[in-house]
């Protein structure tokens, strides 16, 4: 029986609809939208708080907590960093700001009985679609090269977030047994336009992604085989060794089709190979390596606090025994565009506490989801293995290119983790319906 919409959901629940809804749609598409969405969740769960009262809120002690403190890492770090160094920069809390704000957006998200996971599972495909049409309308930027981009958005960030999206996309497809086939057309049109986006930026880093979250759809698929029934496990080994031949298949087709893809991929491989034979050092990718390499070195001068926002890195730079002619590229690219991987960027800012809270900022969720992988609720098991898949496209990503840096990428990662934890953590209570 069709249940009336109106009775299993409120006014409360349908303005957070929305919010969920629009925070991946206007995410590469409206300069700053990502923010409202993230802006009316805060303002309505400070009301809810106001309105019902802290003790009439569903808090689980001490979790609930954990997870705050969890979001607000980031920002702690900087705080202690710059009290270290008696140097206070406001603009610096912006972006770790953002991902507490989520955090305390998600204890109100966790008490509402929506299904966030088949919001997601809509929004993610618009967005690609909505981010395909702004790049083929925009005339490409001669900066860049002839790679895409968006007037806020650089070729490096666009095609590693398009890429994990376009796969997230895919991935949603046929878990649920019954699905319309108007949802399945658009995940598969979402999926296949941000992948082609991202092969178009030229995000060789993003692409990288790729192998490491299909390993992990490999062993989740290897756990769901052992726990089978014996009668099932013969029909599922031969889907899973059928789609790993597609797989193989699709990028062998794109490696032979795709000039922009071939081209970037082997460039890559001779730009490493250099680096490492001393051909070469100033190449895209050997830069990346010498940045790597002379950041870690760096770090060891100031590891505990760190030295700050990159002009005060510069400034402490310019009498280091470190500030040499063989570091001059990497030193100079650094000045213009930060350390391009997050390990080494909040290794710098922040130091050892930096780096502390960015890791656990991935890796305590990723433990949560992991635990939950083969939840009962289908809801919670598909918002499980999504979190799983995209903290390790983030991870991945962010070795080479900064993923949780500018405030509307922290903005981005607080509410996919808080909205998925919400779906996973949900506990339905009496008053209801589920």
């Amino acid at each position: 029986m069709k249940q009336n919409i109106n009775h299993t959901h409120t006014k409360l629940d349908w303005f957070v609809i929305l919010c969920v809804f629009m925070f991946p749609v206007t995410f590469l598409t409206v300069r700053h939208g990502v923010h409202v969405s993230l802006f009316a969740l805060l303002l309505i769960t400070a009301y809810q708080f106001w309105h019902a009262g802290i003790k009439n809120i569903q808090l689980e002690y001490p979790r609930d907590f954990f997870i705050l403190f969890l979001f607000s890492g980031l920002l702690f770090s900087v705080l202690i960093s710059q009290i270290f160094r008696g140097a206070i920069h406001p603009a610096a809390f912006d972006g770790p700001s953002r991902i507490l704000f989520a955090g305390v957006a998600f204890l109100l998200l966790k008490n509402l009985n929506i299904p966030y996971i088949k919001i997601l599972g809509v929004a993610i495909p618009i967005a690609l679609i909505g981010i395909f049409t702004v790049v083929i309308l925009s005339p490409l930027d001669p900066y860049w090269m002839g790679r895409y981009s968006i007037y806020f958005v650089d070729p490096n960030t666009l095609g590693s977030q398009t890429f994990i999206l376009g796969l997230l996309s895919i991935l949603m497809i046929g878990w649920s047994g019954k699905k319309s086939i108007v949802l399945i057309a658009l995940q598969v049109l979402g999926g296949l336009l941000g992948l082609y986006v991202s092969i178009g930026s030229g995000s060789r880093g993003g692409w990288l992604t790729a192998p490491f979250i299909l390993l992990l759809i490999l062993l989740l698929r290897l756990g769901d085989i052992s726990h089978a029934s014996q009668s099932h496990k013969q029909k599922m080994w031969l889907q899973t060794i059928a789609v790993c031949i597609s797989i193989s298949f699709v990028f062998l087709m794109g490696f032979y089709f795709s000039e922009k893809l071939s081209t970037r991929i082997i460039s890559g491989y001779f730009e490493i190979l250099h680096w490492f034979t001393g051909a070469n050092l100033d190449t895209s990718a050997g830069t990346r390596l010498s940045m790597w390499k002379f950041g870690f070195q760096f770090a060891n001068e100031s590891l505990l606090f760190g030295y700050g926002e990159e002009k005060n890195m510069m400034q402490v730079l310019k009498d280091s025994p470190l500030n040499i002619a063989a570091n001059e590229t990497a030193i100079n690219t650094m000045a213009l565009t930060g350390p391009h991987s997050d390990i080494l960027s909040k290794l710098l800012s922040a130091g050892l506490f930096g780096l502390g809270a960015y890791l656990s900022l991935l890796f305590v969720p990723f433990s949560i989801f992991w635990k939950q992988r083969n939840a009962q609720n289908f809801n919670i098991k598909q918002a499980a293995r999504i979190g799983l898949f995209y903290i390790t496209g983030i991870l991945i990503a962010g070795l080479s290119n900064e993923q949780l840096s500018l405030k509307y990428l922290c903005t981005f990662y607080g509410l996919m983790i808080a909205v998925l934890l919400a779906q996973v953590l949900h506990k339905p209570s009496a008053g209801r319906i589920d």
